[in-house]
């Protein structure tokens, strides 16, 4: 049977009414006779619509008339059967070709038989006709005359109207394996609406008016003879075991975990899914959909929920299209040979049916779409909106096309932290093994909680042997590819296809081909090499990925592509989104993207050793282009050095072969900028030894990475060491790159701020005077670093007990700095500080607190409210509020600062310390909050 064939008539008048058929040649329907002759009187035309809405072609309206029998035959006269033939005023255009197969059913046996027709109880609903997909059994052995007897599976209500409730059925051929075998013709009186009849064809084929037509009007190939129909021994042919499954639902996984998004699923789709019979469970691969879907579906089929499960492997059309066929051919006996058609009249009989009498139903069924490969795989196939069915697709995509009216998006997550190890734990404890929980819960933790990783994790640890903690070491070593450290394709635990390792490579191939083509796996790549918690999106779409992605999109077959935009790397952002590879959220900027690790690490194993080099350098110069000068947002530049620390992680020496990039200054200073010194000179420590391993001690970086080292040393409060560090580096510096050199310079004055933190100020400031007399020399008297020189030598001279002159000499440089650096500079602002210091320390508390008045709302605008700089202006004017008499107002103001030290500083910063014990004691900050040096990576050159 094909639903492209299927007829709706409409006879002219005075006969009217409308009635069903069969194309069985281009332009020749067969149907049934009194549908266009009836009560004496014959149609002179009848106006047709050949197939059925669901199927490819469409509905095509057409003429046609009446060319046998003859005008004189009445179907109501002894003898005549009640068949007849239309030929069309053209063909029907559905692209049909094959011919009919013509059967005579035999035997005892009842046959499972299908149909399609237009009957009165479903023809017309909101103005559009509805078709009815009839089936049932032929009962060989039963008798209505010379008519066949079909027993209907699904039948209307009793008649309530004029019309009879299967009128508009006449004419619906009949088939049963695959061959007509009759045409409906009328309802059995005997049993009301649950019996129709047929007219049996195969005697028509003796008629040479018939045959004459067919040999004329059939399509080619069409034979006036039929085949012998019997069911099979012991049963009815091709009829359905109710409650039926087709296709295979994956086995449950050996100690399956439940998990929130079972019940999730469970209660979206509790009473049928009545608020969206469709829900769609999507998440990147190995994230456990498959297991989901398949657990609900055997609840359903154990609580007897469902009278069909259809389980659809979905990863081509033409797989979904072979699924629906085989349920066509179980459930309505389609042919096996026509799996398009097939597919159809599965969909078809998924329509919403009328409730029978009193007690009956349709068949309630659940159609389960698993891995769904592309949305687009669905056009025309999605199951149809019924009280009586719901559908459950599992996929990765999170195309717009999968959600809408009647369709519900739920997001798969990863196991939570207690799932994880529950799951490593049952699993361990069934093969006899015990771990300890805090190493489960790590090894958990480092495979980013993904139960496909976490099923084959254990597998490995099974069956190689290992403890938890000889693995972790194994899976830490980024030496060892996830290949390595995971089970082969042969050690796989349940039934799994897939190891983690290749779990996404599909999914990279298909991105890569959507639009902007071949930009998504550059991008992934990238995206690969750092943060998974979290990437900026600037960062993304800078400059630097823009140039690397143009660079790679002209390798491509499209090698006339023009520069790639921000817009188009946006673009394959929402392409790696919609196949689960990323998650993208551009409203959360800071932390924009983000990559599951083993995907990264899947990722990275791939790549070449000068790929991955170049990569490396590419991720870092996008860092760095996305660094703000000024570092005002403290979301931004966390999310950066986070970027940062992964980075470098995963770079090996790529960071180091054309000179130590400036990412790894940065962020290291930006570490310590935001009061983290500690943190600081630990990064500055390894990048030395990094440097001195890969560049050799005398490298022009290796010396200014010292310089860095140094300062952070001492703001560390290491003071001490900090000039002995300097001191080294001064001499290695006067030897390597000469006394008069611009590093060389800025270590000196370094040395001499520190020389003056230790106590020895003195020396301090006879070292301080040589140097500005040199800088002047070499530099001039208004260069940066002399000016700084002239801001350390000030406090050296209000340390030595000059407040005053210090705060004079503070005073004079502020307007200098200004003109030469600029109002808003860090470095000017920090002139202000120091002389609001020194000014304070002269006895002018009041003028100290006013001229900090002046410059806090300047380093809110320009460094932002959390700098550590900020914090430390609003310190000191409390310091010398209290001091100017208000020591009320100064503890207010202290009171409010100190959740804000709390939160960006840290409960262990010695400024949140301080300011805890004033508060506590009812005394000032015991720290002095001077700044007398400028920035440690002044050292750097641009």
């Amino acid at each position: 049977m094909d639903a492209q064939r299927a007829v709706y008539i409409k006879p002219d008048q005075p006969v009217g009414g409308s009635g069903s058929g069969y194309l069985i040649g281009p332009r020749l329907v067969l149907t049934a006779l009194h549908v266009v002759h009836n009560d004496g009187v014959r149609a002179a035309g009848a106006t047709v619509w050949v197939g059925h809405p669901r199927t490819a072609t469409g509905v095509h309206r057409r003429s046609a008339t009446v060319i046998w029998p003859l005008s004189d035959a009445d179907p109501n006269s002894p003898g005549v059967p009640d068949v007849a033939l239309l030929q069309l005023d053209q063909e029907a255009d559905a692209g049909l070709t094959t011919a009919v197969r013509w059967g005579r059913p035999r035997g005892s046996t009842p046959l499972a038989y299908s149909g399609i027709g237009i009957p009165a109880f479903s023809a017309i609903t909101g103005g559009a006709v509805q078709y009815e997909n009839l089936r049932g059994e032929l009962a060989p052995l039963t008798t209505a005359g010379r008519r066949w007897v079909l027993d209907c599976g699904v039948w209307p209500a009793a008649a309530q109207q004029k019309e009879h409730p299967w009128a508009g059925a006449s004419g619906a051929i009949i088939f049963t394996d695959g061959h007509l075998v009759g045409v409906a013709v009328e309802y059995g009186t005997g049993m009301g609406e649950r019996r129709l009849t047929a007219e049996p064809v195969h005697r028509l084929l003796d008629d040479p008016g018939f045959a004459a037509a067919l040999a004329e009007h059939g399509f080619p190939g069409t034979r006036p003879t039929a085949d012998d129909i019997t069911a099979p021994t012991g049963g009815t042919a091709a009829v359905a075991v109710w409650p039926h499954q087709v296709g295979v639902i994956p086995r449950q996984a050996d100690c399956f975990q439940h998990r929130g998004a079972a019940e999730e699923l469970q209660e979206a789709m509790a009473d049928g899914g009545a608020a969206a019979p469709n829900q769609v469970l999507v998440g990147t691969g190995g994230i456990g959909k498959t297991q989901l879907a398949a657990h609900h579906a055997r609840q359903c089929w154990a609580k007897s929920a469902v009278d069909l499960v259809v389980w659809v492997t979905s990863t081509t059309r033409e797989a979904i299209i072979g699924a629906y066929a085989q349920a066509a051919v179980e459930i309505l006996d389609a042919d096996p040979a026509r799996p398009e058609q097939a597919a159809q009249a599965f969909l078809a009989w998924l329509e919403p049916k009328q409730i029978g009498d009193k007690g009956s139903r349709s068949p309630r069924w659940l159609i389960v779409l698993d891995d769904l490969a592309d949305p687009a795989d669905l056009s025309g196939l999605w199951p149809p909106t019924s009280p009586s069915g719901s559908t459950l697709i599992t996929t990765r995509r999170q195309d717009a096309s999968l959600t809408g009216p009647g369709r519900r998006l739920i997001q798969v997550g990863l196991f939570t932290p207690q799932e994880s190890t529950t799951y490593l734990t049952t699993t361990l404890v069934a093969h006899g093994r015990h771990e300890p929980a805090e190493q489960l819960a790590a090894l958990a933790d480092e495979l980013g909680h993904l139960p496909l990783a976490l099923s084959q994790a254990a597998a490995y640890l099974i069956d190689a042997r290992l403890d938890c903690v000889t693995y972790r070491t194994r899976l830490a070593d980024r030496t060892r590819t996830l290949a390595d450290v995971l089970p082969d394709s042969s050690g796989l635990p349940d039934d799994q296809a897939t190891t983690v390792a290749a779990a996404w490579s599909l999914s990279i191939e298909r991105v890569d081909t959507m639009r902007p083509v071949g930009l998504a796996r550059p991008m992934l790549q990238l995206a690969a090499m750092l943060d998974p918690n979290g990437i900026p999106h600037t960062v993304l779409t800078g400059s630097p990925v823009l140039a690397y992605l143009t660079e790679h999109s002209a390798q491509t077959l499209d090698a006339d592509r023009t520069q790639v935009t921000a817009e188009a790397a946006e673009g394959v952002l929402q392409a790696l989104r919609r196949l689960s590879l990323i998650d993208h959220a551009p409203d959360i900027p800071h932390q924009a993207v983000r990559v599951h690790q083993l995907i990264q690490r899947a990722v990275r194993d791939r790549m070449p050793a000068d790929q991955r080099d170049r990569l490396a350098r590419t991720a870092a110069d996008a860092l760095l282009a996305a660094w703000p000068a000024i570092h005002r947002d403290t979301g931004l530049t966390q999310a950066l050095r986070a970027n940062t620390d992964a980075l470098t992680q995963r770079a090996g020496d790529s960071l180091y072969r054309q000179g130590i990039h400036d990412i790894l200054f940065l962020a290291g200073n930006s570490l310590g900028n935001m009061g983290r010194a500690s943190a600081a000179m630990n990064h500055f420590a390894q990048v030395t030894e990094q440097a001195r391993d890969r560049l050799g001690p005398d490298h022009p970086d290796t010396l200014a990475v010292r310089n860095d080292l140094s300062a952070w040393v001492g703001y560390a409060e290491h003071e001490s060491t900090a000039v002995r560090l300097f001191t080294d580096l001064v001499a290695d510096m006067n030897r390597v790159l000469g006394p008069t050199h611009a590093k060389t310079l800025i270590a000196r004055n370094n040395l001499v701020h520190w020389l003056g933190q230790a106590g020895d100020v003195a020396g301090a400031s006879a070292a301080a005077i040589k140097l500005l007399s040199l800088q002047h020399q070499t530099l001039g008297p208004e260069h940066p670093d002399t000016l700084t020189t002239r801001n350390n030598l000030a406090a050296l001279l209000g340390y030595s007990g000059d407040a005053a002159e210090a705060a004079i000499i503070f005073a004079q440089l502020i307007p200098v700095r200004e003109r030469v650096l600029g109002p808003d500079h860090p470095h000017t602002l920090t002139t202000r500080h120091n002389f609001a210091h020194w000014q304070g320390k002269a006895g002018d508390a009041a003028g100290a607190m006013a001229t900090l008045a002046e410059l806090l709302p300047l380093r809110e605008r320009v460094l932002g409210p959390d700098h550590p700089d900020t914090l430390v202006t609003r310190a000191d004017m409390a310091i010398w509020q209290g001091r100017a008499g208000d020591e009320s107002g100064a503890a207010t103001a202290l009171a409010g600062l100190l959740p804000d030290l709390m939160r960006v500083l840290g409960l262990d910063h010695p400024y949140t310390l301080a300011t805890r014990d004033s508060l506590a004691f009812g005394r000032g900050i015991a720290v002095d909050a001077a700044e007398t040096a400028d920035e440690p990576d002044a050292a750097r050159e641009p």
